[in-house]
């Protein structure tokens, strides 16, 4: 935030409206003046919401403005899980019916393993916990599921308690959170990536658009934010506003066909 205060020269005030998984900030966007002013930050989780019980939520009524990160899934088993490692994982898709935990039908990690059972010829029962990360992982320590899919930031200090194991990342490249392969190097085609940005109302004119991405790059470049990427595990890719809402487009292509075959 200081950088951001830093660029905008006002007071940059965060407001975290979790609930409904980000639908009633998004909703509060909608309802902003097209002024630049009011900001949203997500992740896919903005496209799959007119999917997921929320037809409120008008795509169309977002403008992009800059993504800032792009990280992935991890893979994770239990600590004491009998598969202690990817291979061994792998094996085990392939000749039983292991229990997936995600994060409710259609949701993020829910595609995600779903692409997976697809790219391994895995035959998963899956398990939902539609309050997130936490729950999946939480029941994922107490055995109540063989694996999950959350992001390394996520999983990181539950496999520092010793609770769960990592094996593998979805990423194209290894994550700097854990010692572990990519699933590609493991020998299954098959990526992730997950990027989180920052929209606004749309309708703010090419010449707010372009201050504003001055004020994001001068921000996702400063020191604190570098810092603060690098020790939650968030590798920063930037786009600003024109690369970022063509980027969106072809995701919203990509996510109508992964839920149109649920």
């Amino acid at each position: 935030m200081p950088s951001l205060q830093r660029s905008f020269g006002v007071n940059v005030i965060p407001l975290n409206q979790g609930e409904s998984k980000g639908a009633v900030a998004a909703q509060n966007v909608m309802s902003a003046k097209p002024d630049g002013r009011t900001f949203y930050f997500n992740s896919q989780t903005l496209i799959l919401m007119p999917y997921g019980g929320m037809p409120s939520i008008d795509l169309n009524q977002f403008q992009p403005v800059a993504q800032v990160v792009e990280d992935t899934g991890v893979i994770y088993v239990k600590a004491d899980s009998p598969y202690q490692t990817i291979q061994q994982l792998l094996a085990a898709m392939k000749s039983s019916t292991l229990k997936m935990g995600h994060n409710g039908n259609g949701a993020l990690w829910h595609l995600a393993s779903l692409q997976l059972a697809k790219a391994t010829g895995a035959n998963f029962r899956y398990i939902a916990y539609t309050s997130g990360g936490t729950q999946m992982l939480t029941a994922l320590a107490a055995g109540e599921v063989d694996l999950c899919i959350v992001n390394a930031a996520e999983g990181r200090s539950m496999v520092d308690s010793g609770l769960i194991k990592p094996l593998a990342s979805l990423g194209e490249t290894r994550t700097d959170v854990f010692t572990i392969p990519t699933l590609v190097e493991a020998g299954v085609d098959y990526i992730f990536p997950v990027w989180r940005g920052v929209f606004t109302k749309a309708g703010a004119s090419e010449e707010i658009l372009a201050e504003i991405d001055k004020a994001f790059k001068a921000a996702v470049e400063s020191p604190e934010f570098v810092e603060y990427a690098k020790n939650n595990g968030l590798p920063i890719r930037y786009r600003d506003h024109k690369e970022f809402s063509a980027f969106i487009e072809k995701e919203k292509k990509v996510y109508a066909e992964l839920m149109g075959s649920l």
